[in-house]
């Protein structure tokens, strides 16, 4: 920050082309230097906004560009799992549709002389579909339907009324006799029931060659199917958060970035700031100690101070007051008030015993703070570099 501020003093002294103070009144040298230091920190502070805004705006479109860019590569990597395992999975689908069909057209079982108990058959007729019912006397006799069986189709049961005899009856019902063809659904072909009867031999599948190699194979395709389903979906959210890293990376990167802009804009900022308002404050502290140009380093400390010390107490007296009131408060809000209008009172028709007695009043409570100082030394610099005199304050 000190090379900063000496690279400033020395553009504003070269830009001026000072003159020794015995050359010309020493007010006249000052308000000259000040002046241009003035003119050119207005000038500097508009560049440095631009510079900053500018900035910024490269920091977001480097991040606009590393989220596009990773936007990107997402669709792509995207694309490629879709092509890679769409295909797969559509094939192990059709594969298992296909054998599903065949298993549908051979799922018939044969129910043989058993060695079921009736536990048994309780466990293993529950898996069978329910037939057709039938009219093992015709019509005009009792309409007849298995008792047990998975009535998955919906269709009527014992004790319904029948809707093929010639009278209303209900319908009767009958257990799965040896010697039956009952069928099996898909889902219900894989129970442990099922399996272990057809192991025992007590139901025998018509065509047990197309039976088995049917239904493994809609087995074995659908797990394929469901195992490509899973890598899909791993792939794709793998893609997803490498691009998600991939933004949080560069997003890391452009908060860095702009905590270290945000820094070095406040810095310069600070600078020229404290160099307007030393050039400001000198330029009106000149004028005022024009009028005493024996004694005008003094006269211009005094009223430099004064300047600043009647802005700060102005400040504070214009503020809004906010928070609990009490007695000390009011009185002290009447002292502030008073003390700004003692400035703005001296400031009119400006004297600097006045000025130096109102600086007296206020004290360091301002001075002390590093606003000033950094104006301060601002001023002092340039006070000495134009008018080889260091400032005494």
């Amino acid at each position: 920050m000190r090379k900063l501020q000496a690279l400033s003093l020395v553009l504003a002294v070269s830009l001026l082309g000072i003159t020794p103070a015995s050359a010309a009144t020493k007010a006249s040298v000052v308000t000259a230097a000040f002046k241009t230091l003035l003119n050119t920190t207005g000038g500097s502070l508009d560049e440095l906004e631009s510079k900053y805004e500018s900035d910024i705006d490269a920091l977001d479109a480097t991040l606009a560009a590393a989220t596009k860019a990773a936007d990107a590569t997402l669709d792509q990597e995207l694309q490629a799992a879709t092509a890679l395992y769409a295909p797969q999975i559509a094939a192990a689908n059709k594969k298992a549709e296909d054998a599903k069909i065949v298993f549908l057209a051979n799922n018939k079982l044969t129910i043989k002389q058993s060695l079921f108990n009736s536990m048994d058959k309780d466990r293993v007729w529950q898996y069978f579909i329910c037939p057709d019912t039938t009219l093992p006397n015709g019509a005009g006799w009792m309409e007849i339907a298995k008792r047990y069986c998975a009535n998955d189709n919906n269709k009527p049961r014992p004790g319904d009324i029948s809707s093929k005899t010639t009278s209303k009856n209900t319908i009767g019902g009958e257990d799965w006799q040896p010697g039956d063809v009952a069928e099996v659904s898909y889902e219900n072909s894989s129970k442990s029931y099922i399996l272990d009867a057809i192991a025992y031999g007590w139901i025998v599948p018509v065509n047990q060659s197309l039976y088995d190699s049917s239904r493994l194979t809609v087995k074995t395709e659908t797990a394929n199917a469901s195992d490509l389903v899973t890598q899909n979906g791993k792939a794709r959210t793998a893609a997803q958060t490498k691009r998600d890293n991939a933004v949080a990376q560069a997003t890391k990167v452009r908060e860095a970035a702009l905590a270290d802009l945000d820094d070095a804009y406040e810095t310069a900022k600070a600078q020229l700031e404290a160099q307007e308002t030393a050039a400001s404050l000198a330029l009106l502290a000149a004028k005022r100690a024009s009028k005493d140009s024996a004694n005008f380093d003094s006269a211009f400390t005094i009223a430099y101070k004064f300047e600043y010390n009647r802005q700060m107490v102005g400040e504070i007296a214009d503020a809004a007051w906010t928070g609990e009131w009490t007695f000390r408060t009011i009185d002290s809000i009447i002292k502030v008030n008073k003390l700004a209008v003692a400035g703005d009172s001296i400031a009119a028709k400006y004297s600097k015993s006045q000025a130096a007695a109102f600086n007296s009043a206020v004290g360091n409570a301002f001075t002390n703070e590093p606003e000033f100082r950094a104006a301060l030394k601002v001023l002092t610099a340039l006070y000495k570099q134009t008018t080889k005199t260091t400032l005494k304050f």
